[in-house]
């Protein structure tokens, strides 16, 4: 048998290159939607904007990208996977340079729709791309991608710190990122061939450049279990990004300096995790360490529910996040395995969206109606039907490398 974490197949240069050059649409992918979410408060400020205004706008931006990978499940069927990342991506930056230049709410809009369709199409051709690669490569690099995107959203947050301390203008901030990453992501994304989707791509890129894509049917089944997966990560995560820090601060009576520290645990402990899983998978495979991290998750949202102090919840969450650090990688790369035009990859990819949308919208009514406590009993449920499913996750991937 031969399984995932096999290292006898043969990499190509072109295979590396596909890898840099996801890297940096991952990397990309992670640096604009960080950005915008970290700049919030100044197109609040800008706008004039209410909270409720402003939260219907942040619910607005995963609606459309959630409805563009259900689309873009069907376009990778009529245009090739490299072509539409690609351009997908310069039309998701563009997108955050036109709300740093919109000066009226019509063009905000505007900006807001582009950056929001044109995430959900990157989103999901860049984990398909990931997907077909790890295939290709025979042995786990898929959560090495997330690693580069958690990053991502770090940088994004110290450098819209650095610029909103400055005084710059949105503009110049989104505008610097258009500048520097655009080129480099046209530049590299010739090299994205060698990551195409789908069997006659994968072993000849060139043969695949001349060959219009198949259409074919993929079923909605098989994608389902895959999806509570991610649905639940999602929502855990939107959890503790969304009502972490209020959890820490309102039901522990911990200082905001104190509670803000929430979902800065959450994210490092996640990064941590991901620049060490792909390793660790192809030392001792994929269903011992998909199952190990969901029990992690499991006693980290155990710990929040149960936490007496604040330092208990805040290890809490870092434990959910180390935890869940493989979850989402490794479903996509179970979606993967339903079909090879990654039309499943983008099905699942859905699911992330409607987790993140039910984690940021359930807590708070919940915890009004009870207790925060409680609201969060349901992300103590959620990983408990994560570690339930994981082993499935699992077997897929490495009942997909048995030789036929």
């Amino acid at each position: 048998m031969t399984n995932i974490t096999s290292t006898d197949t043969h990499i190509t240069a072109g295979m590396r290159q596909a890898r840099v050059a996801l890297f940096i649409v991952f990397f990309a992918q992670g640096l604009g939607f960080g950005s915008l979410f970290a700049r919030l408060p100044t197109v609040k400020a800008t706008f004039e904007f209410s909270d409720s205004t402003l939260a219907l706008m942040t619910l607005a931006l995963p609606l459309m990208a959630g409805a563009a990978t259900l689309v873009t499940g069907s376009l990778v069927q009529r245009i090739h996977s490299d072509t539409l990342l690609r351009w997908a991506i310069v039309a998701n930056l563009t997108g955050l340079v036109l709300i740093g230049f919109a000066n009226s709410f019509a063009m905000l809009i505007l900006a807001w729709i582009v950056m929001g369709v044109a995430f959900g199409m990157v989103d999901a051709t860049m984990n398909m791309k990931a997907v077909a690669l790890q295939q290709r490569y025979r042995r786990s690099i898929v959560v090495g991608f997330y690693a580069i995107y958690s990053a991502a959203g770090i940088v994004a947050s110290l450098a819209a710190a650095f610029t909103a301390q400055a005084g710059l203008p949105l503009w110049v901030f989104f505008g610097a990122e258009f500048i520097v990453l655009v080129p480099l992501l046209l530049w590299t994304g010739r090299s994205l061939v060698h990551a195409r989707v789908g069997g006659a791509g994968a072993a000849d890129p060139a043969a695949a450049a001349r060959t219009a894509p198949a259409r074919v049917t993929v079923p909605w089944l098989p994608v389902l279990s895959i999806g509570v997966v991610l649905t639940s990560a999602y929502f855990i995560e939107s959890s503790a990004s969304s009502w972490g820090s209020v959890y820490v601060h309102d039901t522990l009576a911990a200082p905001e300096s104190i509670a803000a520290l929430a979902y800065g645990g959450y994210s490092a402990a996640m990064l941590i995790g991901r620049l060490s899983a792909d390793w660790l998978i192809r030392a001792f495979g994929a269903k011992r360490v998909i199952q190990v991290c969901a029990l992690i998750a499991l006693a980290g949202m155990l710990a929040v529910v149960f936490a007496t102090a604040p330092w208990m919840a805040l290890a809490g969450f870092a434990l959910a996040g180390g935890g869940l650090c493989v979850i989402a990688p490794l479903a996509f790369a179970a979606a993967g395995t339903i079909d090879d035009t990654g039309v499943a990859v983008a099905r699942a990819n859905t699911f992330t969206y409607v987790g993140f949308l039910l984690g940021a919208a359930l807590i708070g009514p919940i915890a009004d109606l009870s207790s925060m406590r409680i609201a969060y009993m349901i992300s103590v449920v959620l990983a408990v039907v994560i570690l339930f499913l994981a082993r499935g996750l699992a077997a897929r991937i490495e009942g997909a490398e048995q030789p036929a």
